[in-house]
């Protein structure tokens, strides 16, 4: 049998699929080994910590690309703050697929998760949340204003998604997320 490679930027993207679905207890060797196509042993070679490794390497893969397409764009003042907000939106819609794919954040709540994990988890967010606040101070708001409706659109976006996958309305997310589009800024 060839033996089966696979760079991290696509194994990290895989195994985030995989976690995102079914969450940490419900990703078992086999299921990602399955979908990886790397032979349990491989992905303990890769992975000395097993499952802990794993997710921590898909929290810094998506933590990544959160930094690069969320993030970074939100803190490039070359373009006004409500146009940057309006292609923020398109990516996170995006990313979620119009919020049918669940956000690892959530997911992984649902079981133990180490305190390195959480920090990095906690990273994110708060870098996320802070180029809110800094957008929303460029466009005008008070520190006051900007940090409240930062916050109102991270928990806008968790709570539309738990609420769509509750009860089957696919415009549950692509709604809200048009909501906050035409409200955060008033």
């Amino acid at each position: 049998m060839a033996l089966q490679t696979i760079d991290d930027d696509s194994l990290a993207e895989l195994l985030f699929e995989v976690f995102r679905s079914r969450g940490c207890e419900g990703a078992t060797l086999s299921l990602l080994s399955e979908v990886t196509g790397l032979k349990k042993s491989s992905l303990y070679h890769r992975f000395p910590a097993g499952k802990d490794d794993m997710v921590k390497a898909v929290v810094l893969y998506v933590g990544a690309q959160l930094h690069e397409h969320v993030i970074e764009p939100l803190l490039n003042s070359k373009e006004a703050p409500e146009q940057r907000f309006s292609k923020m939106i398109v990516t996170v819609n995006a990313f979620y697929c119009d919020g049918t794919k669940n956000c690892l954040l959530n997911v992984l709540g649902f079981g133990q998760v180490n305190a390195e994990i959480s920090e990095l988890l906690n990273k994110d967010y708060n870098a996320w949340l802070a180029a809110l606040i800094q957008l929303g101070q460029e466009a005008g708001l008070n520190q006051n204003d900007a940090e409240v409706r930062s916050r109102h659109f991270m928990i806008v976006i968790q709570g539309a998604l738990v609420i769509q996958r509750l009860t089957s309305n696919k415009q549950t997310f692509i709604n809200s997320m048009n909501y906050e589009k035409k409200q955060f800024f008033k």
